[in-house]
């Protein structure tokens, strides 16, 4: 198995490992449940929704902006799960009143929502303005939704918001600035919103995986700003090792009812999720010039 580049190591220090069999008592967790899915027609959205459903999740909303993926993933997960357990919207997450269309649409067609996984984004940084729209505002709108429709104090039951960003939201990619930026305040956002666990009943949480094959990765060294960008990119993951999708989705069952509120997870070569450790303020001030 290869190793990832000495730029990609900056993130073990964050790493906090959780023992395996702590996370493994997952069976029936999901039964009973409704859960909308953004971007889950291919790549990591697609493993998720299969994970979850493999896993007793009773039934589960794609929402997807490509309309021939989107009913292609709702094809096969039929085959593999049964009829009525799935559903599919085209939807632009970067468009609000789309976005909250869905919402009311899944709670029209499953009567409940338990479960939100904000999982829709683009790695574009040429196409910045979109890129920002999509991850950060697609993030943004699905997680205040999330809250709208399932925080107690708003005559909802509960549940669970579950937001996507990757490594890049754990340490800077030189290559990809802008991405960079998106993904960092996935993670900040989420960890903000964890203390309002208690007063909603709406547990949100982040994931964030390594380098993990999807279409994403595949054509990224093409949506640079310009060459030297892309060149930068190369350099960075050159040697490192792509995972599995299915870790993901995976990894997701197993901590979505341990993880605290405001709690990042961070997956890598298709091994048990691990909590990351962030360091206290004090820490990370360098000593005074004197």
């Amino acid at each position: 198995m290869l190793k990832l580049s000495p730029v990609l190591k900056w993130a073990s220090d964050l790493v906090q490992k959780v023992k395996p069999t702590s996370l493994d008592k997952t069976k029936n967790k999901l039964a009973g449940k409704v859960a909308l899915l953004t971007g889950g027609a291919s790549g990591i959205g697609y493993s998720i929704a299969k994970s979850f459903l493999k896993n007793g999740l009773s039934a589960l909303t794609i929402a997807d902006i490509h309309k021939i993926n989107g009913t292609e993933a709702i094809k096969d997960l039929t085959l593999q799960f049964g009829e009525d357990k799935v559903m599919f919207v085209e939807c632009d997450v970067a468009k609000t009143n789309e976005l909250d269309w869905t919402f009311q649409q899944t709670l029209k067609h499953f009567t409940r929502l338990d479960i939100v996984i904000n999982n829709a984004g683009i790695m574009n940084d040429a196409a910045w303005e979109n890129e920002i729209h999509t991850n950060i505002g697609g993030c943004l709108t699905g997680t205040l939704l999330g809250l709208q429709y399932m925080s107690t104090t708003s005559r909802g039951k509960g549940g669970v918001i579950i937001n996507t960003a990757s490594i890049i939201g754990l340490i800077p990619c030189n290559g990809f600035p802008i991405h960079t930026l998106t993904q960092h305040g996935i993670v900040g956002f989420s960890r903000a919103l964890g203390g309002h666990y208690k007063r909603t009943g709406v547990k949100v949480i982040c994931i964030c995986p390594a380098l993990t094959q999807s279409p994403l990765i595949e054509t990224a060294h093409k949506n640079t700003l310009n060459r030297y960008f892309a060149k930068t990119f190369c350099k960075e993951v050159e040697g490192c090792y792509l995972q599995h999708p299915d870790a993901v989705g995976d990894g997701l069952v197993k901590i979505i009812n341990k993880a605290k509120p405001g709690s990042i997870w961070f997956v890598e070569n298709n091994d048990h999720p691990h909590e990351i450790r962030f360091p206290k303020f004090v820490d990370m001030i360098n000593e005074k010039l004197t």
